[in-house]
């Protein structure tokens, strides 16, 4: 938001224009205004550790719609971000939150450590600013605000890491840590210029490996190498050391570095990121903790410890490198004064939602037979509504007198659903209400349906409460369907409906006398309908007693009808 109030997506010169005010507290010290290309900034006490400064800026809206003014807070925040990391401080609406972070001794006991032992500056009881930094903080920030939206979104989320890691150097050490190599590696994802070599896998393995190697012809053992080094966490490391790497300028090892306790070196970068990279990962997926030594103070006020010869980057190191990395990157991206961008979807509190079905399921402009998945899908909410909550159909008529000209000559992944549709809506409806001549549109082409298919499985499901196919076929389809229902091109097939068709599934291998994969189907019924007790005692009851379950019982009480509608 702070961004798009600078007004460099508007299209218009009609604009809301309000000012804003927020109060921010740093342990970040100066005494006069810092006038910047998105507000100013006035001091308003800096006596003591904790300064206190007056953020006024200007709120910028096109006009054009409803909405005048939103988004404050997050312009605010947004500011606090790049103020605290520019300037490698913290800064706070709230006066406690800069007071806890920046203690100078422990609150009790319990207080492990002081965040300032592993983060230096940023902790400091107090900083006192320069011209210098104000300077250049002004330039920064106009920077920032001629980045391509996408870019300045990707600063932000990494800004919010950035600070979401001070904060978690108080109560979680491995997250702090972790952090940020997320941080990196977000920014990291768009870098394509790595290929991984064999020298980049793992040195363990990679000796063990090379010992049977010898005993191989070299074509043989450089194919096997080729296939290992497709291993993704692999290029994933690889990208992630390489995009650093590359954003690293000597500044980092030479002004930077100065008064650093044990600096990281040049030579020391790969190791150490592959190090760290592996430390996020054994956290990340089984709760590993970092080495102790890294979270003593008197070895985490270095930036580079050495186990066994082998060199780790401590919070510290890490902290200072993932700074000069984003500041880095960032400022070498290139400058937009004005940028076309629907910035109305980037406001606070917009998000996309689904339209619901009514406005949809029986429009025909633009039809296409690749709809006919969707339409299907939409169709099957709204059925399900109208036997549990009697809700209305949709009227569908104009749709199905498409599909009786096209089921005949479609390809069989188009006609299924089409024929499903036209089946299932014309013999749900009374008589009068049904679509003219639809008794021959479906004895036509009813056939389609006779080859195994979930179409068809869900169709004689809800119309007869049968299976259609033999029961092996029957669970050989529904099991294909449920591994792939998630899939953007799949039927989505309601929870009722699928209650049906398992119901179906029990009772036919109960007929069959196969009463182990009966209790199998009548335990997915169960289990597959949560929330609904009176439901699951019914099942129950079922299995105590060995006996059919009564799909016709199940629709006529209506045993889902929960009195509020919810997400099928």
């Amino acid at each position: 938001m702070l961004q798009i109030s600078t007004g460099k997506f508007f299209e218009k010169e009609d604009l809301y224009i309000n000012d804003g005010k927020g109060i921010l507290y740093s342990n970040y010290s100066w005494r006069d205004s810092i006038n910047t290309c998105v507000g100013k900034v006035e001091p308003v006490d800096n006596h003591g550790n904790i300064s206190a400064y007056v953020f006024c800026y200007t709120n910028r809206m096109e006009k054009g719609g409803i909405l005048v003014r939103t988004g404050d807070s997050e312009i605010i925040e947004q500011f606090k971000l790049i103020f605290s990391f520019f300037f490698q401080c913290f800064a706070d609406p709230d006066r406690i939150a800069v007071e806890m972070n920046c203690r100078e001794n422990k609150k009790n006991m319990n207080d492990e450590f002081l965040p300032y032992e592993f983060a230096g500056r940023n902790f400091k009881p107090k900083i006192n600013g320069t011209i210098q930094e104000v300077q250049e903080f002004n330039v920064f920030l106009e920077k920032l605000m001629g980045l391509e939206r996408d870019k300045y979104k990707q600063l932000v989320q990494c800004l919010e890491a950035y600070n979401n890691s001070l904060v978690a150097l108080n109560y979680n050490f491995e997250l702090a840590y972790s952090l940020l190599i997320y941080c990196l590696e977000s920014i990291s994802q768009s870098f394509d210029s790595y290929e991984p070599t064999w020298d980049d896998y793992n040195q363990r393995e990679k000796l063990k490996l090379e010992k049977v190697f010898s005993e191989l012809k070299e074509e043989q053992s450089e194919a096997i190498k080729d296939i290992l080094l497709e291993d993704r966490h692999l290029k994933l490391q690889k990208r992630f050391i390489t995009f650093i790497t590359s954003n690293i300028d000597d500044s980092f090892f030479v002004e930077e570095a100065e008064g650093i306790n044990v600096p990281l070196r040049k030579s020391h970068i790969s190791q150490v990121l592959k190090n760290a990279y592996d430390i996020r990962s054994k956290y990340v997926h089984s709760l590993q903790s970092i080495m102790k030594q890294l979270k003593m103070p008197s070895i985490g006020s270095g930036e580079v410890y050495s186990w066994e010869g082998d060199p780790q980057i401590t919070y510290k190191g890490l902290l200072r490198l993932t700074h000069h990395v984003i500041k880095n990157y960032f400022e070498s991206q290139e400058y937009f004064e004005l940028e076309s961008y629907n910035w109305k979807d980037d406001l606070p509190g917009v998000v996309q939602v689904e339209f619901d079905e009514k406005f949809w399921v029986g429009k025909t402009e633009g039809f296409s037979e690749e709809h006919s998945i969707i339409k299907l899908n939409g169709f099957l909410s709204q059925l399900e509504r109208a036997l549990i909550y009697e809700q209305p159909l949709t009227d569908l008529t104009e749709l199905l007198e498409i599909y009786a000209e096209k089921i005949p000559q479609s390809k069989k992944k188009h006609k299924l659903p089409m024929i499903s549709t036209y089946m299932l809506y014309n013999l749900q409806l009374k008589e009068e209400l049904r679509v003219s001549g639809y008794e021959k549109v479906i004895e036509s082409n009813q056939s389609t349906l006779d080859n195994p298919s979930i179409e068809g499985l869900l169709t004689y499901a809800i119309l007869t409460h049968e299976l259609p196919y033999s029961v092996s076929q029957s669970e050989e389809i529904y099991l294909k369907y449920d591994k792939s229902k998630y899939k953007p091109s799949s039927v989505k097939i309601p929870k009722f409906f699928e209650l049906l068709i398992m119901s179906s599934l029990a009772n036919k291998f109960y007929q069959e006398g196969e009463l182990d994969k009966y209790n199998v189907w009548l335990r997915e019924c169960i289990v597959n309908t949560p929330g609904n007790l009176e439901l699951q005692k019914h099942l129950i009851t079922c299995r105590e007693e060995n006996s059919l379950i009564d799909i016709g019982e199940l629709v006529s009480k209506k045993f889902l009808l929960e009195r509020k509608q919810e997400d099928g």
